[in-house]
């Protein structure tokens, strides 16, 4: 990141749970409406040639499929997921969503597995405008997928019976 390299643990159960959960829910609309593809880490996404992030999921349209190789993505995704975990989530909220929006993303999601909500920020020249906040009882809605509506539930939802 900007030429600095961040070693941090691996991801716990609920944060991979969670982002498997919202790569699934958005897959299904992207792929339904084919506008475009998901991928999730780890994939490293080229911003700059000192720039290289990993996002926990990415959706990336149609019109910037020029950007796609075998190895990574060089340039901007059209959105961004990222899941807080304690290790990463000031990193996440700051440094990495200030390279995002340098970069050309266009919305970024923060997920808090801890407090169970979703903020949604779409690009603006000013910079990121905070464009809803969603919990387990509400439909998550984004800007940038119109059409697209995630129940919070599903996003936070873990198998039946699990205590982890």
């Amino acid at each position: 990141m900007e030429g600095e390299l961040f070693l941090t643990p691996s991801p716990g159960f609920s944060h991979q749970y969670i982002a498997a959960n919202i790569a699934t829910l958005l897959r299904d609309y992207v792929e339904k409406n084919n506008l475009g593809l998901i991928l999730f880490a780890p994939f490293d996404v080229v911003l700059a040639d000192n720039v290289v992030l990993q996002p926990d999921v990415l959706y990336l349209s149609r019109e910037r499929f020029s950007l796609l190789t075998e190895n990574c993505l060089q340039g901007a995704p059209d959105l961004v997921v990222e899941v807080l975990s304690p290790a990463s989530g000031r990193r996440d909220r700051l440094q990495k969503s200030r390279l995002y929006r340098r970069y050309g993303v266009r919305e970024y999601w923060v997920v808090d597995p801890a407090g169970e909500t979703v903020e949604v920020f779409s690009a603006s020249e000013k910079g990121w405008l905070l464009a809803g906040v969603y919990g387990p009882e509400d439909s998550l809605a984004s800007p940038l997928l119109p059409e697209f509506a995630a129940p919070g539930a599903e996003i936070f939802r873990r198998p039946e019976g699990l205590t982890v």
